[in-house]
């Protein structure tokens, strides 16, 4: 804590006192003052330090004056002051216009005042402001400790600011600079509420770039003026405020708001911002929030390791539901409903997980902590749509037991499919989709196990035939949900190859060709006209062709179980990806995320 150069020209033992040059600087704080001593002129010149001349400066040339200023304001001294004497000033005039231009203030003090009240004068004043910022620490210690201490969060530390900064509006912000919690001035947060755009999410970047001589330290308490204009933000210097730490003046001069983010390590969980739309905030108010903030990431920290302990049991009750390790009982039902979820009535299992390489030497710990975070993402986008969904990331899968509430398939589908849209919109950044199986809806507790083996089936051949997004219920399968149950892929590969002969080929431009036809032929019941236009061949076109595929196939025009064969292997080399050239082993769980995870929470 300190004076400013002008808040000490009001003190009276400046009384008289006038500003030689350098009046753009009178905001330099003023820590320390010293005489300085003639034999070693301007030797105690520093941070923060206000320097009366004991002597006269020795003659220099130019160079060596601007020089001098130079280094006085390198050094960040807060002003020079010299007393008034009759003849040449104590300082060169090249020494004054250099002052002048780089803003460092230069007092000219009264012949007859007393350097040692002078002294004691602003040392005192700025001991007495050190005094009251003590008194202020003490009281901050005893109201946010019993905030942690009696296990409050942000509302309750928001609710002590707007109190202890009276007049002011406080908003607490999470992560993604949204309102979550407010206090003061009703009006005054409504008002401010709508100037959030005006935080400019660059101010971080461009607080990077800026000088060091134009940073705001992080425990600095005083008041500097940080504008749009400083930060070089896209914002005239007329609009609201920035996410900059420290104790600010409103662009415009009338009124000040401080800020301090909510840290924990090195995460960010928010931010806290109080705004006096009219006038000054109280001493130190950017210390003030500061230890405020403190309070209130000690207050995330307990929340998030709390809610980790609870997502461990849920996670537990759930796979022991769909394990089938419980039965349909009262208890089982009170233990669902302890945690907020409506498994009474129809439930649909679901079944979500991300297609991605297999990898040996991943970090079982950290793709666990991953698969959480996907299915806190996957929990937070379905609590719009439903409430009462038990939701739970089980080794390589997140399991959802959904209330039905009357939805009818094609609802629940929807339902669904919008669901997934909107978390793949935030995965597809790092590469990542998720897909998600539905299984027949459970009437009871004791039939999720069923449900929930229907539901990774309806995944597993849904990755396989539609790719790495799709949305498949069980009853969707047909055929495939029996091509599934053949787990030999070399079995099918040589079932593959024996009905379909050369047209097997995964590789050859031609096989693919007629391979195409053929689906088509046999998807339209062999209606040639219907094939033709489907595929844009001429009808003769299309009659060549069906001849030249029952010269490679046989006559399966007039064969329905060669067209029976034909279709099964169609469907199998279709699902196994086996009329594709040869790709990795994929396996359904979750991989190592890319940092772009983080756009889940």
């Amino acid at each position: 804590m300190g004076l400013t150069v002008e808040e000490a020209l009001g003190l009276p033992v400046l009384a008289g006192s006038t500003v030689s040059s350098g009046a753009a600087g009178l905001g330099r704080v003023i820590r320390h003052m010293v005489v300085d001593d003639p034999a070693d002129p301007l030797a105690a010149a520093g941070p923060d330090v206000l320097v009366v001349l004991g002597a006269r400066l020795p003659p220099a040339d130019p160079a060596s004056c601007r020089a001098l200023v130079e280094r006085l304001d390198a050094t960040g001294t807060a002003a020079l002051a010299f007393r008034r004497v009759d003849g040449p000033p104590p300082l060169p005039a090249e020494v004054l216009a250099e002052a002048e231009r780089r803003g460092l203030p230069v007092l000219a003090l009264p012949p007859a005042a007393r350097l040692d009240e002078i002294v004691s004068g602003v040392l005192g004043a700025v001991v007495a402001k050190q005094g009251q910022a003590l008194a202020l620490s003490s009281r901050m210690d005893d109201e946010f400790t019993e905030v942690a201490l009696t296990g409050g969060g942000l509302a309750e530390v928001t609710q002590r600011l707007a109190v202890m900064l009276e007049g002011a509006a406080v908003l607490g912000l999470g992560p993604d600079r949204e309102v979550v919690t407010s206090a003061g001035p009703a009006d005054d947060v409504a008002e401010i509420s709508d100037w959030l755009w005006l935080l400019d999410a660059a101010a971080d970047d461009e607080l990077a770039a800026m000088a060091p001589s134009l940073r705001l330290s992080g425990v600095r308490a005083d008041q500097t003026v940080v504008t749009p204009a400083d930060l070089d933000a896209d914002l005239s210097p007329a609009d609201g405020i920035l996410l900059v730490p420290g104790h600010h003046e409103l662009p415009g001069g009338i009124g000040e708001y401080a800020v301090a983010p909510i840290m924990a390590g090195e995460q960010r969980h928010g931010w806290l911002v109080a705004v006096h739309r009219t006038g000054a905030m109280m001493l130190g108010a950017g210390g003030v929030l500061e230890r405020a903030a403190v309070i209130a990431a000690l207050s995330v920290i307990r929340l998030q390791a709390v809610h980790s302990v609870e997502l461990r049991f849920q996670g537990d009750l759930v796979r022991r539901l769909v394990g089938g390790a419980v039965g349909h009982t009262e208890r089982t039902l009170a233990y669902t409903r302890s945690f907020g979820w409506r498994l009474d009535g129809p439930v649909a299992v679901l079944v979500t997980a991300t297609e991605t390489m297999a990898d040996a030497a991943a970090d079982p710990t950290r793709a666990l902590d991953v698969l959480d975070r996907l299915a806190d993402g996957w929990r937070a986008a379905l609590e719009s749509e439903v409430a009462g969904a038990a939701v739970a990331g089980l080794a390589t899968e997140i399991v959802t037991l959904l209330p039905l509430d009357g939805r009818t398939l094609e609802e629940l589908s929807a339902l669904v499919s919008a669901v997934s849209s909107r978390v793949n919109g935030r995965l597809r950044r790092v590469g990542r989709v998720l897909g998600t199986g539905i299984g027949r809806p459970a009437g009871s507790l004791s039939e999720l196990a069923e449900a929930h083996r229907q539901a990774q089936r309806a995944l597993g051949v849904g990755l396989e035939i539609h790719g790495a997004s799709a949305v498949t219920h069980f009853d969707q399968l047909g055929v495939f949900r029996l091509l599934s149950l053949i787990p030999d892929s070399t079995e099918l590969r040589s079932y593959v190859d024996e009905v379909l002969g050369p047209l097997a080929d995964a590789v050859d431009a031609d096989s693919a060709d007629l391979r195409e036809t053929l689906r088509v032929l046999l998807e339209t019941n062999l209606n040639v006209a219907e094939s033709a236009r489907r595929l844009h061949f001429h009808y003769n076109t299309m009659r060549y062709r069906i001849g030249k595929l029952e010269r490679i196939l046989g006559p399966f025009t007039t064969d329905p179980t060669l067209r029976l064969n034909l279709l099964l292997a169609l469907h199998a080399a279709r699902m196994r990806g086996l009329d594709q050239p040869a790709r990795p082993p994929l396996d359904g769980g979750i991989g190592l995320p890319d940092d772009g995870f983080d756009a889940l929470l």
